[in-house]
């Protein structure tokens, strides 16, 4: 079996507004995951259908914090992809005039199977 996924690669973009951060002004990790994870789920989504997924693993890892206002892009990359399991990369960076800011690098693994 040759499996083949083409990601719905749209960026997710998202202001930090004052219900998301803290008393220090900074974005709360539960959104940024939160935020992260329904961005995967929604590239996953037309593959629901087709392959079943399973939940294998994450790595979560937070580089600098994102504050009030901050404009963040949320990019999913295949990072593996075989017949038993699809492997995606995230990056979340700070939307600014001429770089990329990365704040956070999360990777999300899932067993793939093809449903009979």
């Amino acid at each position: 079996m040759n499996t083949y996924i083409e990601l719905k690669n749209n960026p997710s973009y998202f202001i930090v507004n004052k219900k998301q951060v803290n008393k220090n002004k900074t974005l709360k990790t539960s959104i940024l995951y939160n935020k992260i994870e329904s961005s995967v789920n929604s590239s996953l989504t037309y593959y629901k259908n087709s392959l079943n997924l399973s939940f294998k693993n994450i790595e979560f890892d937070i580089i600098k914090n994102a504050y009030l206002n901050d404009k963040l892009i949320i990019k999913n990359n295949i990072k593996k992809l075989s017949d038993t399991e699809v492997i995606l990369y995230i990056t979340v960076s700070k939307k600014e005039e001429k770089k990329q800011n990365i704040i956070c690098k999360a990777t999300f693994g899932y067993s793939l199977q093809k449903i009979a």
